[in-house]
Formats: C-alpha cells, structure tokens, sequence
C-alpha cells in the first residue's frame, strides 16, 4: 500500500473523519502485523487505545498489566534520538529478552495475546506516546522499522492537530454557550451590520412586526444584516463602525410608533466592542437591544448596591427607568419635586451618567441582567 495514502488517513483519523479501526487494518497490513496497541491521551485527559477492538484484553491491561509492563516502564525512561522527534526500537533493544520472557506480563498477558515480538514507535511528545505492533514467530526486520518511522513524523503532527482541533472546538462551544445564555437580545455583527451570532431570544424579537431594526437577507442570499430603519440607520452603523474600528462604540435610543401598545415604543441599543479577531472589517461588535416599552428594569435594591444609592435614590432610578417623569415620580412617591430633582441628580453624579440617556443605558444593561 501506498504510505502516501496511509499518511493521509492517519490525519483523517486524527480529524474523526476516518474511524480508528479503519487505520488500524491499514497499518497492520502495511507492516505485516497481527496485533498492535496505540494508546494516547486526548486533549479531554482520556487515555484510549483505540486499535483495540475487544475489551479481552483491553480490560485486563488497563487494570492491572498496564502497571507491571516492563517495556512501557522502559520506554518512559527512553528520550526520542532528538526533542520532539520519533524513534521505533525493537522489544530485545529495551528490555533483556530472557527476562522479559520470564516476567509475569509475558507469561500471564503477553504471551496470550500474541505479544512475542514487538515493534514499537515513540511518538516523541511529552506523554511518552507509544505505537506498537506485534507478531507471532517472525521477528521485525529492518524494512518495518524504516517503514514505521516514516510514518511516525505525521503521526505526531495528527495528534497534536487533534488536539488542537478539540481545544478550539470547546471554546467555540463555550462561546456559543456563553451568548446563548446571555439575558435579552443579543447579537454580534461585524463592521459592516452583517450578523456573525444571534442568541434565541434576538432571533424572536427581531422577527416581530413593526420594529425599526431587523436582520434581513443580504442580497447574495448568504447571511443577514442587521437594519435600523428610518433616520437612526445612519448613527446606529457610525456606532458599530466606531466598536469595530478600535472605539468605545455607544448608546442609543429608538421611538417607533406602537399602536398596539397605546403608547410611543422605544428600544435601548448598545454597541460594544469584543476581543479583536483578525477581520477585514475589524473587531467584532457585541449589539444588546431592549425594549423599553416592556420595562424591564432592575429592582431598586440592585442600583443601591452597586452604585451606593440609598434606598430613596435607588427606588427614584428604578421609577425613571420605567419610564416615569419627575413629577409622576414626586406624586407617586409623597414627595416635592425639588426632592426627585435633587435626587435624580445624585443618581447620575453616581452612576458616572452624562445625563438622563446615559442612565437609560446604563439601566438598559442592568434590566437585561437582572432578569
């Protein structure tokens, strides 16, 4: 068999396109082996030998010989001929070959499952990796061993590709899960408004009626934009552009005719700049939208412990998030006007808000998280 095609598979095997079995039968056909074990641990802590195929004597091993074989205790002890290179030595170069037939592992194990010549690969990593290959009556020559190490090299390269594959596949997983359990609509776009992520709960509001931002088709028929209709669409992409381009990115707020909620709609949206990737179009732009319409704003309690307010000030920073004025405010709360004045005042100066917007912001984020 061509060892171009077997080098191929085993990186197959190492991306999970090619099962390990198929590999397996490849390799031992290609040296000429009855039996063979190659027995890794993967990026998860798992150790596996995945050329073994029955559990006869597989369980045996990994329960009790595992400790006891001389050879994988020799081997431990052996460096590759460089760092981070691959040798293949044969079973007499390692341990005594009379005492090794003698030993307890030979008699009891070995023996019995067709272990009495060896041919074995160290991988060169820092585990001590080891790919062996055994047979009855005939020892392995030469040609085996240089047909071995020219496949070693590659096999070290598919185990460490593995695992870096599943490095990147659990962060993008976390990732994933990450925003997904964000509170509240949730996206991120690029430079350009095009939606890179939406978590299930953007992906339901911004399929709604009447709203003046969406995510619609892009003309190539691949991929969505995130819109904002009317005169706002301007300063909404100067807002992502700015996140994108290395700028603190911003706030804004949106009225909308809501007849079905007698009443003005108004959506919070901020942009916010995420860890820089490589992009042509720069950083990605983290977008959470809310819907002051349906208030949803964070318990007085919360704007008291995290800014200082007292229980006066917090429960005035709650009202005026629910979309109250000053003076409903005073009325509701028993109190003169000057009083709520002095005190939304206060709330701003510590809150670090610029003015009332600023603050809508500020409780726009607090509201999505507090829920």
């Amino acid at each position: 068999m061509d060892s171009h095609s077997i080098i191929s598979q085993i990186y197959e095997a190492s991306t999970n396109e090619l099962d390990w079995v198929s590999l397996r039968k490849t390799l031992f056909e290609y040296l000429d082996a009855e039996a063979g074990t190659f027995r890794f641990r993967d990026a998860d802590g798992r150790s596996t030998n995945v050329f073994q195929t029955s559990e006869l004597g597989e369980d045996p091993y990994s329960n009790y010989y595992l400790q006891i074989d001389p050879i994988r205790s020799a081997i431990s002890k052996l460096e590759p001929a460089v760092a981070g290179a691959e040798t293949v030595v044969f079973v007499d170069e390692v341990v005594d070959a009379n005492l090794y037939r003698r030993s307890e592992f030979y008699q009891d194990f070995a023996r019995l499952n067709g272990r009495e010549h060896m041919l074995i690969g160290l991988i060169g990593d820092s585990d001590h990796t080891i790919m062996s290959f055994f047979r009855e009556g005939r020892a392995f020559g030469t040609n085996e061993r240089r047909a071995l190490a020219h496949l070693l090299p590659h096999v070290r390269r598919g185990l460490q590709l593995r695992r870096k594959m599943y490095r990147s596949e659990l962060q993008s997983r976390l990732t994933y899960a990450a925003f997904e359990a964000l509170p509240g609509n949730a996206l991120v776009v690029d430079g350009n408004c095009n939606v890179l992520f939406a978590n299930a709960s953007a992906m339901k509001f911004l399929a709604c009626r009447g709203l003046p931002i969406s995510m619609s088709r892009m003309s190539s028929g691949v991929g969505t934009r995130l819109v904002v209709e009317r005169g706002e669409g301007s300063r909404f992409r100067q807002i992502v552009q700015n996140a994108a381009q290395g700028g603190s990115g911003g706030a804004m707020r949106i009225e909308f005719d809501a007849p079905e909620r007698d009443r003005i709609g108004q959506l919070a949206v901020f942009a916010s700049p995420l860890p820089a990737q490589e992009s042509p179009v720069g950083t990605p732009v983290l977008i959470l939208i809310n819907d002051l319409s349906q208030p949803r704003s964070a318990p007085p309690c919360v704007f008291s412990e995290l800014f200082g307010l007292s229980a006066a000030e917090g429960a005035v920073a709650a009202a005026l998030l629910g979309g109250q004025t000053a003076e409903v405010v005073a009325r509701d709360r028993d109190v003169s006007l000057d009083t709520v004045r002095t005190q939304i005042r206060t709330v701003l100066r510590k809150t670090d808000a610029a003015n009332l917007r600023d603050f809508e912001r500020i409780g726009a984020l607090l509201g999505a998280f507090a829920h």
